[in-house]
């Protein structure tokens, strides 16, 4: 199958629901900026080859405002990802699992800059997102959990206050896998879990989801945005967006980790 339609499939197989959840955005430095409720809604028609996405956001019971975008796959699904018409750099790759990015494409001096990161496992999502400033500095994360089964979810707590420290695992080895900017998915490797990277800021987040990713992006550095989610007792899975000295996106990276081993 053609990649970008691949890349396509991967997408409609896997979020084409109602997504239920919660926002929760976080200062730079961690504090609780604003946590809203919200529904992001993916219909298609019955070929899938056209999409239409309503995202509602749920402030108070008397504030609802609700955002919509069009995608159609001989118009949005490209050789260089799924195109947003949010912004002309910005595009999707999809792992058949579900797993993702939305992400700017390409860091450009005195422009903002953003990244999405999804976790899927079975009726549940997760997402962190990571917004720069139009300086590279870091502006806000956020915390984005979703179930599509309803609200309130029976998988997420109510908690949003950021946690002060995680009881993440050292000395893990996992499987791992990219897909590039030409939407070429590698065979899985053995990988080794790492997390503290020099000069990146942490957060620490309920539900058992972390985030590490740089207080400043420039031109002229590489750089990447981790999130990790620890599942359970058994599993936890991480994502890494990477991006070259020329501030280009390069390729997202799943790895999952078995906990039991």
């Amino acid at each position: 199958m053609d990649l970008k339609v691949q890349n396509w499939k991967n997408f409609t197989d896997q979020h084409l629901f109602d997504w239920y959840g919660v926002w929760t955005r976080y200062t730079p430095t961690g504090d609780v900026q604003e946590s809203f409720r919200s529904l992001r809604r993916f219909q298609g028609n019955a070929e899938q080859t056209e999409i239409h996405q309503l995202n509602r956001y749920i402030y108070a019971e008397d504030n609802c405002q609700e955002k919509t975008w069009n995608y159609s796959l001989s118009e949005h699904s490209l050789a260089d990802g799924m195109f947003h018409p949010q912004s002309e750099l910005m595009r999707g790759y999809f792992f058949p699992s579900g797993h993702a990015t939305w992400t700017v494409t390409q860091l450009l001096p005195g422009e903002f800059f953003a990244v999405e990161l999804f976790f899927r496992n079975q009726h549940i999502r997760h997402s962190v997102g990571i917004v720069y400033d139009d300086q590279g500095n870091l502006m806000r994360v956020a915390n984005i959990r979703e179930d599509s089964t309803g609200y309130p979810s029976s998988f997420w707590s109510t908690e949003i206050e950021q946690l002060s420290s995680s009881n993440l695992p050292n000395n893990l080895q996992g499987v791992s896998m990219l897909i590039n900017s030409d939407l070429e998915i590698s065979d899985p490797v053995t990988t080794q879990f790492t997390w503290n990277i020099k000069g990146h800021k942490i957060f620490y987040l309920p539900d058992g989801v972390s985030i590490s990713c740089p207080e400043n992006i420039t031109q002229g550095t590489s750089f990447s945005c981790v999130a990790n989610w620890l599942i359970n007792d058994m599993e936890m899975q991480q994502l890494i967006a990477s991006y070259s000295t020329s501030g280009k996106f390069e390729s997202l990276t799943l790895e999952r980790y078995d906990l039991k081993q």
